[in-house]
Order: C-alpha cells, then structure tokens, then sequence
C-alpha cells in the first residue's frame, strides 16, 4: 500500500490485539487508556494509570523498517537518546519496557503540563520558560558529547534536503499549477551562494523538534531538570543555531521579536562579538531554512496524508518567512523572490478550503515524485 492510501488509524485499530498482549507481558493490561496526543509522524501516546497512582506513557508507532514509518522517528533511537540525554544531565523520560518488532513502548511519564500549556494556563512566566528552554539548549552545546553516540548528518538528512518544499508544494498550492523546469534548483544554488559566504557554522547535538509541545513543566524538580524533553528521536548533529531557531520561531505559536532578541543575547552572552555575529548571520540562514521546509511540510501533509490540521499556522509561518528577508544575510534569496514574483504577503487569506484547487493543480504532480 502507497503512502498517499495508508490510513494510520485504521493500521492501529487492526492492531489492538498485539498492543493488548505488550501490556499484558508488561502488567500494564486492562488499565484505561487515556489518549495523551499524536504527531506528524505515525505515532500515538497513552498514559495508564495503576490503582496505586503509579504511571507510565505508552507509545505507540511504526516499528523501524515500517514502509509506512516517518524517516528520522526510530523507536530504537528514541531508547538510545532518551538514555543519552539522561547521561548528560537532561530530564529525558527514562524506558521502562521496548517491543521494537511490533512498535511498543513504556516511558516515563513526565507530566502532562507542556510549557505550551504551563504559560497558557499562568502557571508559569513565558519568559521564564524561554529562558530555562534556552539554558537547555546551552547547557547542551557546552556539555554534550556527540561523538560519543552515532548521530546522522544535518547536512545529509531529508531536514536540509526539505528546504525545497516551500517551492515543491507551496508554491504550486498557492498558485494552482506547476513550477516551471528549474526552478527548485535556482533556488537551492542561492541558498548555496548564501552559505558559502559565511564562516563555518558552530556544529554539535540537534534535539530538531525543539518547541514548547515537547518540553514539559516539572516545577517539583530543580534547576533545568524543570525541564522534561521529550520527541528527540530524530536527533542529529549538525548546525547548533538550528535548536534556537526552532524554538524561538515556533510555527505554532507567536513569539514576540523582542523575546527572541533577548533570548539570543541570552544564548550567545559568553561568546566573543565575531563567534556571536556568526552564530546569529547562521540562525537566520536556519530559521528561514526552516520556514521553508515547514511551510512546503504543511502543505503536503495535507495533501497526501489529509492532515489539515497545520494548514491555519501557514500565515505565521509566511510572516517568518517576510520578516527574516529583511537581514541582510539573506538578501540574495529576497532579490531571488522577488525576481520570481514569489511574494509572502499574499498567503493571510490562505484557508484550508483551498487545498482542494491544490489537489487538481500544481501539487498532484509534485506529491507523486516527491518523497
């Protein structure tokens, strides 16, 4: 079965039975299972709960080798890192029980209060919660040993490739027919130019889907074990911006421009003005790399996977996109843009009725060639 016809729910539902009999070996059977969400990849999460109030998450996923699984979501990395993290002093959910074969596992519940979620609610400062999110990410950058477990390349991975798709699925979503022959690859050589005129770019451990749904509020712990991570199995190493980006340009959600100042003056106070100039010139290369990809993302999960729900963030995202052109850095993609008639202005009205003009437009050539 193709991608574009696998129905993830109903691959789950026709697998209650081997789910059962994990928890059945484990002693976490016939408890209630309370649904605690699910992600763009083709993984759900439980909580059980035990009559003496002990509990535990239960994840359940594609197993590693899955046709179907999302690349750089391995249960078997979640294992490895989630033990990594720990080792090097992050509040990771520790694994209690793994069926790798079937796609199985018992963490540790850290809570079910995301920062997202501890600052809807005032039970915590947001700019508290930035900072402790962004002292996570220095502590990581001066502590972590990447070499000390195997990693895949940034650089090598489908997260840099996935730059393209702001021109393989957006574009063609917001313009109802297909990209003429080469564009992609003028726009990938001016990212090319743009990078090349830059020192080389601080490298270390990538967490990769750094943002306030996958950290979670422990106010009961101590120093940054406040700090729950969570959904680190895509880890990589590679550029170290790139965390910082995520987090602070949170397609989920607004974050204002003068807290992402602050938290970059934050991130980089100890560093020298030349190593700081660097660090910022490539977290915007990055953040706006990012945007590209995401804002393509979105529109293909709603296309081939009919995952609408992401459709709504694409103005936020835009808006992310508009704003980071105005560096500098970045002025040969601005000119290259604006020389393509390629104009972010235009997507505030972009609804998620529209996706049916996209399915019969530009985009059904692309979802069929593009992985």
């Amino acid at each position: 079965m193709s991608q574009s016809q696998f129905k993830p729910q109903e691959w789950f539902t026709s697998r209650e039975n081997l789910r059962d009999a994990f928890l059945q070996a484990h002693g976490w059977a016939g408890l209630p299972m309370e649904p605690v969400g699910e992600d763009s990849a083709f993984r759900r999460y439980f909580r059980l709960r035990k009559v003496d109030g002990k509990t535990a998450i239960l994840m359940e996923a594609m197993p590693d080798g899955h046709p179907n699984a999302t690349p750089g979501h391995s249960l078997m990395d979640f294992v490895r890192l989630s033990g990594y993290l720990r080792s090097v002093g992050l509040a990771a959910p520790e694994v209690y029980e793994l069926d790798n074969q079937e796609g199985y596992l018992l963490i540790e519940d850290l809570g079910d209060l995301s920062f997202k979620r501890a600052w809807a609610e005032g039970v915590a400062q947001r700019d508290d919660l930035y900072a402790l999110a962004t002292d996570v990410l220095s502590w990581m950058r001066q502590n972590s040993k990447p070499g000390a477990i195997a990693l895949p390349d940034y650089y090598a991975s489908h997260v840099h490739t996935g730059r393209r798709r702001v021109i393989d699925w957006y574009l063609p979503a917001v313009r109802g027919q297909q990209n003429p022959d080469g564009l992609a690859e003028s726009y990938l050589a001016v990212w090319d130019s743009i990078e090349k005129s830059l020192p080389p770019v601080p490298r270390g451990f990538l967490h990769i889907d750094y943002h306030f749904e996958n950290l979670m509020w422990m106010p009961q712990r101590t120093g940054l074990g406040r700090c729950g991570v969570l959904d680190f199995q895509g880890a990589m190493v590679g550029p170290v911006p790139y965390d910082l980006a995520n987090l602070l340009e949170d397609a989920r959600m607004d974050v204002p421009a003068d807290l992402r100042e602050r938290m970059l003056d934050r991130y980089t106070q100890a560093m020298m003005p030349d190593e700081s100039q660097t660090f910022r010139d490539w977290y915007r290369v990055l953040a706006t790399q990012f945007h590209c990809r995401v804002i393509g993302q979105f529109i293909r999960l709603a296309v081939r996977d009919d995952k609408q729900r992401y459709l709504p963030m694409i103005p936020r995202v835009a808006g992310y996109i508009e704003e980071g052109l105005k560096d500098p850095v970045l002025k040969p993609l601005a000119d290259w843009f604006v020389q393509n008639g390629i104009d972010f202005k235009t997507t505030a009205g972009f609804q998620p009725g529209q996706i049916a003009s996209a399915r019969d437009g530009g985009c059904r050539a692309v979802h069929e060639t593009t992985t």
